[in-house]
């Protein structure tokens, strides 16, 4: 059996004054640090054999968390990157609303159909984590893998995992900062869900 553990990065500045990140290498603030803590000892006793990570700040410092218990090699792979939002980077989502009030709908309520202003569509990104989750899975067959990403891309990947297209992304939430989804997949390579945007570790 191979075990994927996919973490949200930390609380970073973008979440907490509510600007979309995206591809933006923004700090981690106080709270996201206790939240590492909080993941680190909830993961402690996980038998983890590798750790993934995007070339991103806050998800590379969350990963060096995780593996203060642990001690292993950290593999960083763009394709775990945040969705590339184009125009939308860097800006406050109550500006995006007023500036692009028809992509910010499809955001919310058709995110099947979104693409960002000149930037990646939602079809763009499930591909791409598609192609890495391919990867990581047939690179670490047996294993247990942790992956540290983003609240858009870990949203697709847990669309795929349950063997859904990009269509029925709307189905599936982002889980908050640090949140946890482990997924067990056998020899068959059938997943199974044991814990789903899981966040009690943090209260």
């Amino acid at each position: 059996m191979t075990k994927l553990i996919i973490v949200r990065h930390c609380q970073a500045l973008g979440n907490l004054e509510r600007f979309f990140q995206g591809k933006i290498d923004s700090d981690i603030t106080p709270i996201g640090r206790e939240q590492i803590d909080a993941t680190a000892k909830f993961l402690r006793n996980e038998k983890i054999d590798v750790i993934y990570t995007s070339t991103k700040k806050r998800a590379q410092l969350s990963a060096e968390g995780i593996n203060k218990y642990h001690r292993l090699p950290i593999i960083i792979d763009e394709r775990l990157c945040e969705i590339d939002a184009g125009k939308w980077e860097g800006v406050h989502l109550n500006d995006i609303k007023k500036l692009y009030p028809e992509q910010f709908y499809s955001w919310e309520n058709e995110p099947e159909k979104f693409r960002a202003p000149d930037g990646e569509s939602m079809k763009d990104i499930y591909n791409r984590v598609k192609s890495v989750l391919d990867d990581i899975i047939k690179d670490n067959i047996g294993k247990t893998v942790c992956i540290v990403s983003h609240g858009c891309a870990i949203k697709n990947m847990v669309c795929y995992l349950h063997g859904k297209l990009v269509d029925d992304i709307g189905r599936f939430p982002i889980g908050t900062n640090m949140s946890v989804n482990i997924v067990a997949i056998d020899d068959n390579m059938k997943t199974k869900f044991l814990l789903e945007n899981y966040s009690e570790h943090l209260t």
